[in-house]
């Protein structure tokens, strides 16, 4: 009795987290093909699966060449690094973390892309509106698009909708000519946690990819 007690009271016992171990996310496409992306494992991290990123960047095409990127819950960086690998002019990778900023930091110096990219330690929902927003009265206008990628923690587009939901509008109002936006969710979160305007939806396994072009208005956003 005793023995089944101690077997039972241990299997009741709530079990320790499992320490994720650093894993190698591949770079799909681009002068860096092949070259890779280091995970550090940590669960507040959900990097995008390399078959999810490969879909989206084929659906992204040539519009990424020469663009400015912002990713604006950078993570690992793997949206990032794929796109400066496929010819995007420079990137801004916003991530709150400390860890995993030293490990944004790392990949970028091991790829030789510090000189292209900007890695800003700080709340996105404080920072955004700064970047995404109208620019100074006196700064010269930009004919450069921007890919902005909105791919937070699945649960910011419930707890978080309304912040999230101004950052779009206002990516979208204010980014130059041939920007593009990208929006992550999972599959099963209803559309219309995202505003309503005629986004390109698309579901690899458990992702829903969703992207956008705004369009022009005599030349103007």
């Amino acid at each position: 009795m005793g023995g089944d007690e101690s077997a039972q009271g241990a299997a009741n016992r709530p079990k320790k987290p499992q320490k994720r171990r650093p894993v190698k996310l591949r770079i799909i496409g681009g002068k860096m093909r092949g070259r890779t992306v280091v995970y550090h494992g940590a669960e507040f991290t959900r990097p995008m699966k390399d078959s999810v990123r490969e879909n989206l960047f084929n659906i992204l095409g040539m519009r990424v060449r020469g663009s400015d990127v912002i990713d604006l819950f950078a993570g690992t960086g793997a949206v990032t690094f794929e796109s400066l690998s496929r010819g995007a002019s420079s990137a801004i990778a916003i991530e709150k973390s400390r860890h995993a900023v030293n490990f944004l930091k790392t990949t970028a110096e091991t790829l030789d892309v510090t000189d292209a990219l900007r890695i800003i330690q700080s709340d996105t929902f404080r920072i955004a509106a700064s970047l995404l927003g109208p620019p100074a009265a006196d700064a010269p206008l930009s004919d450069t698009g921007r890919v902005v990628f909105f791919c937070p923690p699945y649960e910011m587009w419930e707890s978080r909708n309304e912040e999230l939901a101004s950052l779009i509008r206002m990516a979208i109002d204010h980014s130059p000519p041939g920007s593009v936006i990208v929006a992550e969710t999972d599959k099963h979160q209803d559309e219309s946690l995202l505003p309503a305007v005629d986004w390109d939806h698309r579901v690899y396994g458990g992702t829903r990819i969703s992207v956008y072009e705004p369009e022009m208005v005599c030349g103007l956003r």
